[in-house]
């Protein structure tokens, strides 16, 4: 990535583009209000002067005080950056005071004087004085007595311009000083974000070359911290998920060898007459069991890949799931009938009507009774119950076994998992449960687990009841 392309730059250009955007508003809007104040306030002062200067000028004629005198007065009573100018009548200069910081003399349009002593105004602006916006001139009549040569006074000021001049000085200070720590906390706080960005790129990119064991500080309580937290649990599943698969797939291999051995020793014996003609039966039978083992696992197999592969459709109906069940209990019993496990169907004494995927629910009750069989010790019972709960069917499967521990309940339904005590069966590929709970996603529900170690464990989940048809789908016995 370009060092020209990345959030740092990004985020201070658009801060740049806003701050100036502001500072050009804020400037404008000041500037013309600032402006309307000071000129609004010069005005008044200029007022007065001039009001104060007619009557000092009046009391030096009427007592008779000498040029210097005058103009010392006139000196104290300027002020700062302001020239007091007296006109004759003829516009000619009579009396110049300039005090300190003043402008001096300026050149005023004769015209223009005459006209505004004509109206004897004393707001009258001759215009700028300086060409350059930067002094201001007030004329007002002495209104003395018309023999006197004084009958004009001009206030040439350059306050007004000083004075914006120290606020746009303040103004842009401001500016330039909110410029430089904006600009600095900016970069800080997105180095820091682009920081922690870069680190979880890194991350991202140990995670994908399968390193699970990649943890980034998330003690920052915002949205990259919460993003580190979400890294940190992917990496955590997603080890985990590895480790099962690993186990997974070590658990497949030997649960594939193991039958096949089984089956190559039992038919090599048969085939090399080391079996007895009266034991024959019973080692097909063992080939048969280990040939089921086989099956069941394979389809799991194949039906996670459909899943994967989002090819797992159903096709819902109505059908009658208790005679369903009871087929699928009999079909099951002769496997839970070696052990000296009862399977029992419990519930309603009517017969429910669903509507569902026969087949698919038929697979999830087949996975949930064979789990039951499995953690049951020998000479328990497993019950299978269906009964109405409103509009809808609840179903349940429960047996007496060695239960699941509450720690591991949240993770049974996750591919490849198995329990300690479930590592130690015969059988079980870690699939199972999750096909249970992807087809009843798939029919719009989902499986719940109440489990107590040593008491048990029981699965239930819900369908929504239909009305009986005349043709009902072939059970399982039936289509046996």
């Amino acid at each position: 990535m370009s060092r020209y392309s990345g959030i740092t730059v990004k985020l201070l250009l658009a801060f740049f583009a806003v701050l100036l955007i502001s500072f050009a508003i804020t400037m404008f809007v000041s500037d013309r209000f600032v402006r309307s104040q000071l000129r609004d306030r010069n005005d008044r002062l200029e007022e007065r002067q001039l009001d104060v200067t007619a009557a000092l000028v009046r009391s030096a004629y009427r007592e008779k005080w000498s040029r210097a005198q005058l103009t010392s007065a006139l000196q104290m009573s300027g002020g700062p950056n302001r020239t007091i100018v007296v006109l004759n009548r003829g516009g000619e200069v009579v009396l110049q005071s300039v005090s300190p910081n003043a402008v001096g003399t300026v050149d005023i349009d004769p015209q223009a004087l005459r006209e505004t002593l004509a109206a004897r105004d004393k707001r009258w602006r001759p215009g700028d004085a300086s060409g350059e916006g930067k002094i201001r001139i007030a004329a007002g009549p002495i209104g003395g007595d018309a023999a006197w040569s004084a009958q004009t006074i001009l206030v040439v000021s350059q306050a007004f311009q000083q004075d914006f001049n120290v606020f746009s000085g303040l103004f842009r200070n401001i500016m330039i000083t909110m410029l430089v720590v904006s600009t600095l906390m900016v970069l800080v706080v997105s180095r820091g974000m682009t920081a922690r960005l870069r680190r979880m790129t890194q991350a991202a990119g140990d995670i994908a070359k399968g390193r699970f064991d990649v943890r980034l500080p998330d003690r920052h309580r915002d949205e990259i911290g919460e993003l580190a937290s979400s890294l940190n649990r992917m990496s955590a599943e997603l080890g985990s998920l590895d480790r099962m698969r690993r186990d997974f797939l070590a658990n497949v291999s030997h649960d594939l060898r193991s039958p096949l051995t089984s089956i190559g020793g039992f038919v090599e014996a048969m085939l090399d007459g080391a079996v007895p003609p009266d034991k024959e039966r019973h080692y097909l039978g063992l080939v048969r069991e280990q040939t089921q083992r086989m099956n069941r696992l394979v389809n799991d197999l194949l039906d996670m890949a459909r899943m994967e592969a989002g090819q797992l459709a159903i096709s819902p109906v109505p059908y009658n799931l208790s005679s369903w069940i009871r087929g699928l209990l009999a079909r099951m019993s002769p496997d839970a009938e070696r052990r000296g496990i009862k399977l029992e169907l419990i519930g309603d004494a009517e017969d429910l009507w669903v509507r569902a995927d026969p087949d698919r629910i038929d697979q999830a009750l087949a996975n949930l009774v064979l789990n039951a069989i499995q953690f049951s010790p020998n000479g328990r019972t497993v019950q299978v119950e269906a009964v109405r709960d409103g509009e809808r069917a609840r179903i349940g499967v429960r047996d007496r076994g060695v239960g699941i521990p509450g720690e591991e309940l949240d993770k049974i339904w996750q591919r490849f998992y198995k329990s300690d005590k479930a590592r130690s069966a015969r059988t079980g590929s870690g699939l199972g449960l999750a096909i249970v709970q992807f087809v009843l996603e798939k029919h719009g529900t989902a499986a719940s687990v109440d489990s107590v170690e040593g008491a048990g464990t029981v699965f239930t989940f819900s369908l929504p009841l239909a009305e009986p048809t005349s043709h009902p789908p072939i059970s399982p016995i039936e289509g046996a």
